[in-house]
């Protein structure tokens, strides 16, 4: 039987993506940013959560203050806009509503909203924080991939001193910053860097069992 495929353009986005750090002197369409919000507002999350929160950076002297948290990395300064992605460190006081929304769409049983309501008090605020990070960087992701297909170019900016971060994007207590991303217009066109081979970091079945089905 003949194999069918769907369309690769989103595998070939994946693909061609590059980390972006020089940007062209031009602004970006407001209903641009929009749209990457709305991307990244889609993404999914452990129960529903949707644990984050974006603060759209535009004004050029918060830039340049969030440069200067981020060790004063000059693309951050020169991006069009950056979006900072905050996770919600204890999301549990919205579990109760986030569960009932799914149950109400079908998605989740009552039994499960019942599991649900309860699973998070077993959690410590080290897992809890770990856990915002992993799901507010689902959305991160999201965004920095939709934007090619506006041709912009990104860049993911992890290396920051985290709490001034918040400071100056004046974030409430209860947020960790999970990372800023650049935005803007490409004024380069890197060559892809180098990943370790699939045989280096897929197993089959168990860890350590070489993955061959490739």
């Amino acid at each position: 039987m003949e194999k069918k495929h769907g369309s690769k353009k989103i595998v070939d986005a994946i693909l061609s993506r590059r980390s972006i750090r020089k940007f062209k002197p031009e602004n970006v369409d407001r209903e641009i940013i929009k749209e990457l919000l709305e991307v990244g507002r889609s993404a999914p999350s452990r129960g529903n959560s949707q644990p984050w929160h974006f603060v759209v950076v535009t004004d050029d002297k918060t830039k340049k203050d969030l440069a200067d948290a981020c060790y004063g990395q000059e693309l951050v300064e020169e991006a069009a806009f950056c979006i900072v992605v905050l996770g919600k460190i204890d999301p549990r006081e919205d579990v109760p509503d986030r569960t009932a929304e799914l149950v109400e769409a079908g998605a989740f049983g009552q039994e499960v909203k019942e599991f649900a309501d309860h699973i998070l008090d077993d959690w410590d605020l080290a897992k809890l924080k770990v856990d915002a990070a992993l799901n507010s960087a689902i959305p991160a992701t999201f965004m920095s991939i939709a934007a090619l297909d506006f041709g912009l170019g990104s860049c993911w900016v992890k290396l920051a001193k985290d709490e001034e971060v918040l400071n100056v994007v004046s974030a409430p207590d209860g947020y960790y910053h999970t990372g800023t991303i650049a935005f803007g217009f490409p004024d380069q066109d890197p060559k892809a860097r180098p990943r370790l081979p699939i045989k280096q970091i897929v197993s089959n079945n168990k860890f350590g069992i070489p993955y061959n089905n490739f």
